[in-house]
């Protein structure tokens, strides 16, 4: 006697499966010509958005870098209440033993501490408002750059020193060696009273630090105003960017709440808004090249689908489902997206790799441009995961639509007017 095997419903599912797939991967190559055009198509919108994201991410490395180590500084501590109102008594206590706590986290570069204070400046019969910084010059070389912009004349040195910006300096009428005499008001309500001598004038190119800004040594400024251990700001330079945000949380756990930490994002929100809208604009872009793309990949399934119409109607025909054929066509696609994106993606990798090496020279004026503010003269592309992913998963998700989108037509398909089907 003769048995009959039964395949349970699960195997035959997955027989069919298999078979889908086998089949989809043949068929691929029934037309190499269109198979590597579309394949082409995907794998040059993948390389083009890979790689201009990439050199957009490295952009704004390169912003990021340029703003937090001007002046401003990745991370900043200070009292809740003097960001609210910018009180010169608001203070950070026992700033020295802080600091060596902050020293410890292992990804803590350096720590700038600053004494903060608007005062009266005056040269002879010249007065003008200025900020005055109480700063350590070991530290902020450490941490920030704008201390090397000097114009003319030497960085702190003597307790009685001072560098004034440029604009400030040809507003009062001083030169280094001239003495110019700071007033103010202390923390108890005194006078301050500072005679410093002008050793540099600093131009950072930004006009309203040359305009305002005197620097002096911070235990000058704290003892002429009456702060002892105390500071206003401490700027924290760390050995890598992507690191803020977790140094953040770390020393917002450890730290007093009566002190606030600030990531670059809310000391520079004017930074991150622009870097935001570029974004935005760059997204579009992409985007539009890959609807581009994913136009000629339904193009490529619409044609797959009425030249094997007939191929179709046989398959319905001996007993196959409509849903196994549309199977099939989503294999072809993925296929097709990992061929694609393969060719591109490797390419990308490629390029990027080397240019991190060697950069995009911008030419001998942006040369100059970029010593002037201490910037690389090449452009360098950044990988990020966004970089790696975003590209691949929306080809992915387009090609799958794309093959699905004509492939519905079978579901409506019926045998013995597709098998007429010339």
């Amino acid at each position: 006697m003769s048995e009959t095997i039964v395949l349970e419903p699960v195997a035959e599912d997955r027989a069919a499966s298999l078979l889908s797939v086998r089949i989809g991967w043949r068929n691929l190559w029934r037309n190499r010509r269109r198979t590597w055009l579309t394949t082409g198509g995907i794998a040059f919108s993948v390389l083009l958005v890979m790689f201009f994201m990439s050199m957009q991410f490295g952009q704004y490395a390169i912003m990021i870098d340029s703003a937090t180590s001007l002046m401003a500084g990745q991370v900043q501590v200070q009292s809740s209440r003097y960001l609210q109102d910018s009180r010169f008594e608001d203070t950070i206590v026992e700033a020295t033993p802080l600091i060596r706590l902050l020293q410890e986290n292992r990804h803590i570069v350096s720590v700038a501490p600053r004494v903060e204070a608007f005062a009266l400046v005056s040269a002879d019969e010249r007065s003008f408002g200025a900020q005055i910084l109480g700063i350590d010059q070991a530290a902020e070389l450490e941490t920030v750059r704008y201390v090397k912009m000097l114009k003319t004349g030497s960085n702190l040195a003597g307790p009685d020193d001072a560098v004034l910006g440029s604009v400030l300096a040809r507003n009062l009428g001083v030169a280094p060696g001239d003495e110019v005499v700071v007033l103010g008001s202390g923390k108890e309500g005194g006078i301050a009273a500072l005679v410093l001598t002008v050793v540099g004038l600093l131009e950072t190119g930004m006009a309203d630090l040359d305009r305002s800004l005197l620097l002096a040594p911070l235990s000058t400024v704290q003892a002429g105003f009456g702060l002892g251990d105390e500071v206003h700001t401490l700027v924290v330079r760390m050995d890598d960017l992507s690191s803020s945000d977790r140094v953040v949380t770390q020393l917002t756990e450890q730290l007093p709440d009566a002190l606030t930490v600030r990531a670059w994002q809310e000391i520079l929100p004017e930074l991150k808004q622009a870097i935001a809208v570029d974004k935005i604009g760059g997204q579009i872009m992409y985007w539009i090249i890959m609807v581009l793309v994913m136009f000629s990949v339904v193009n490529s399934f619409i044609m797959t689908v009425f030249e094997r119409t007939r191929e179709f109607g046989m398959m319905l025909a001996i007993g196959m489902r409509p849903r196994a054929i549309v199977a099939m066509l989503q294999w072809e696609a993925l296929f097709l997206w990992v061929i694609g994106t393969a060719i591109g993606a490797g390419l990308a990798s490629l390029l990027i790799i080397w240019l991190h090496d060697v950069g995009i020279y911008m030419g001998e004026q942006m040369e100059d441009y970029a010593k002037q503010f201490y910037m690389p003269a090449r452009l360098y592309p950044g990988f990020s995961r966004e970089v790696l992913t975003v590209a691949p998963l929306a080809m992915l998700v387009g090609t799958q639509v794309a093959a699905l989108i004509p492939s519905l037509r079978i579901r409506r398909l019926r045998p013995i007017v597709a098998l007429r089907t010339t």
